[in-house]
């Protein structure tokens, strides 16, 4: 059996895994020596077909994890070179989605799990592999569904919410379920068995808040724009003030630049952290943005955050105004982002 799951909904992805993974193991089936998790972007077609056909070892199946190879293989370049070529990337490919198609290849025994996030329509390698899997989207939970996977959420991990507390719960974390299953298990293991009100979810949940924060500092790092965006509007909807955000931008900023700088002086991690205040489980991940910056990048980032914050004080701009300005321009400044655009105007 292959599928291929697809979408922007990661946890629910997982998810559907977890169950195929629970399924097998509920038989006699694949044990950890039987499961394979592989980096698709680092892997060849015949490395595939050499996982996806070997028979399991004294177990009755076998499952191979392939993540991000669809979107890797159609990003290959030349990917728009005449199908069938022998220049064409994606012809390798062809070979190897027919020879798993092919019962005679494929053993039974082994069922091919093909992780993506989010892909494009036109994403060609998509039209290689999606004929011969279950293919299946996960789009993210809509608004007014939050409420209703909390509840069967709550009912699952035997936690006792209030209406009205899983009505704060929806509203605090939106549709971000990492996020949601996180505080609902934090807020059971803190109520011990007890009903939990709205009280207490405002007094646990603060972990919520620090993520719409990161989705919005994360979000213009990465170029995308509308992650950040969706992060300001919620954190203006709890109450959080524009100033306090520019305030967590120009932090972000100044982190990225400490941590570029210190990296090249060879500074050791634990040095790193407490230069900056980078939350070490976030050490790594920042690193690695900071390393796709340019010197002068970081420079021009930082102009426009200090340009931003005297528009407003000048009262040139509304802080509302100058903050989505500024995440608009950030974003466009980032290295993800400037690929194939015009740079950001200047102010």
């Amino acid at each position: 059996m292959i599928y291929l799951f697809h979408g922007a909904d990661d946890y629910s992805m997982r998810e559907a895994v977890r169950d195929i993974r629970h399924r097998l193991n509920g038989g006699a089936g694949a044990d950890d020596g039987n499961t394979t998790v592989l980096d698709g972007r680092a892997l060849s077609p015949d490395e595939l077909i050499a996982h996806a056909t070997a028979v399991p070892f004294l177990a009755e199946y076998r499952l191979v994890i392939v993540d991000g190879l669809v979107g890797a293989a159609g990003q290959a370049k030349g990917g728009r070179r005449k199908k069938g070529s022998a220049d064409d990337p994606l012809e390798p490919w062809r070979q190897a989605a027919a020879r798993l198609g092919n019962p005679a290849t494929m053993p039974e025994t082994t069922t091919l799990i093909l992780l993506e996030g989010v892909l494009r329509r036109d994403n060609p390698a998509f039209t290689v592999f999606a004929p011969i899997a279950q293919t299946r989207e996960f789009s993210p939970l809509a608004s007014g569904d939050v409420a209703a996977w909390i509840e069967t959420a709550t009912r699952r991990l035997d936690v006792q919410l209030a209406p009205r507390a899983i009505a704060a719960l929806a509203q605090m974390v939106g549709p971000d379920l990492w996020t949601l299953d996180s505080e609902i298990k934090k807020l059971g293991a803190y109520a011990d068995g007890e009903v939990i009100d709205e009280e207490m979810v405002e007094r646990v949940a603060s972990v919520a808040r620090e993520a719409r924060i990161w989705d919005l500092t994360d979000g213009i790092v990465e170029g995308d724009a509308g992650k950040a965006l969706t992060a300001m509007r919620r954190l203006m909807a709890d109450g959080e003030a524009p100033q306090l955000m520019l305030f967590m931008i120009a932090r972000q900023f100044r982190q990225l630049i400490i941590a570029k700088d210190m990296r090249d002086a060879r500074a050791r991690p634990e040095e790193i952290i407490s230069a900056s205040g980078i939350n070490k489980y976030r050490l790594n991940a920042t690193l690695a943005v900071a390393s796709r910056y340019s010197w002068p990048q970081l420079h021009e980032a930082y102009r426009r955050i200090l340009e931003a914050d005297l528009d407003v004080k000048r009262g040139l701009q509304t802080d509302e105004a100058s903050l989505q300005v500024l995440i608009h321009e950030l974003a466009m400044l980032a290295p993800a982002a400037r690929a194939g655009r015009p740079a950001a105007p200047r102010r």
